[in-house]
């Protein structure tokens, strides 16, 4: 099971398509469609969010005229390490294929974990994880937060793309 996983994976990585490779699971392209409509509060822990956009639109709007496009697959987790990440299995990921890369590894990602599917359906998204080059060299996020000031660390995206709830209104 984990190495027909593998080659989905592998398949969607290297098309860079957000459609299930052909043969593969109609769980792929379920994973790939809830991560993009996650509302990003779900997957900001215990921090009191306000805002209401889903990862998609979220990721969108920081990335601005940076990102060339955005490729999503889906497959196995792979922003894990040691501890409580290192098994996770069902995951989406969201590649920013950047407009002016410092070079060909130079790929932001960000990815949304899950639950275990239920009934051929992505089980509720719980996590959120990042990885990119800041200006500081890689670095690995587990809070939306962190990606974001990795992110400006680099680029300056658009006024309104980060969301500061803790702003006097």
């Amino acid at each position: 099971m984990r190495a027909r996983w593998l080659g989905v994976f592998a398949s969607a990585v290297l098309c860079g398509t957000a459609a299930p490779a052909h043969g593969a699971s109609p769980l792929i392209g379920r994973l790939i469609a809830a991560a993009k409509a996650t509302p990003v509060r779900a997957i900001d822990y215990d921090d009191e969010r306000c805002d209401e956009r889903t990862v998609q639109q979220w990721l969108a709007e920081l990335t601005g005229a940076e990102a060339r496009r955005i490729a999503w697959t889906a497959g196995p987790c792979r922003i894990v390490g040691p501890g409580i990440d290192a098994g996770a299995t069902w995951c989406a990921q969201a590649t920013v294929v950047l407009a002016r890369p410092h070079g060909p590894k130079d790929r932001p990602m960000v990815e949304v974990f899950f639950e275990d599917p239920k009934a051929g359906r992505p089980g509720r998204a719980y996590a959120f994880r990042g990885a990119m080059r800041a200006a500081d060299g890689l670095d690995m996020s587990r809070f939306r937060r962190d990606f974001e000031y990795d992110w400006t660390s680099r680029f300056k995206p658009a006024a309104d793309a980060i969301v500061d709830c803790d702003a006097p209104a």
